[in-house]
């Protein structure tokens, strides 16, 4: 499985340096030794913190000849200005674990372990603790 998390981001957002933790935790590289079938073969993930005057829209786009779901996550411009970088990374963490596998599982997908996928999606996404 291809995962990958991107963003479309404010830089007084940080959310950079959220992506750059979740990439050193080496996500990328967990989800590539699993298989879970071909029906999906790759998500990627768009954190969106924009200024909210500019009234951007959720995308959501399952394409079946490539066997993708490409996913936007919609995070609060001045909630993520305001707040400390653990904060940011719970509530994105949090917003991932809800919305990822809702999102998947409205979707019937042929020969695609969906229960696998959220189990170890929640368990490289879990946050236990302030320090994670």
């Amino acid at each position: 499985m291809r995962l990958n998390i991107l963003g479309d981001f404010d830089w007084e957002s940080k959310i950079d340096q959220v992506l750059k933790a979740f990439s050193d935790d080496n996500y990328h590289a967990y989800f590539q030794e699993r298989d879970y079938g071909i029906g999906l073969i790759g998500i990627t993930i768009v954190l969106m913190c924009q200024d909210p005057a500019l009234n951007l829209k959720r995308r959501i786009r399952l394409s079946k000849k490539e066997k993708k779901l490409y996913v936007d996550i919609m995070l609060d411009l001045p909630e993520m200005k305001s707040v400390d970088f653990i904060k940011k990374k719970m509530i994105i963490s949090e917003l991932l674990l809800k919305e990822i596998p809702e999102v998947i599982s409205k979707y019937k997908i042929d020969d695609f372990d969906l229960q696998q996928f959220v189990e170890d999606f929640q368990e490289k996404f879990r946050i236990t603790s302030p320090e994670s």
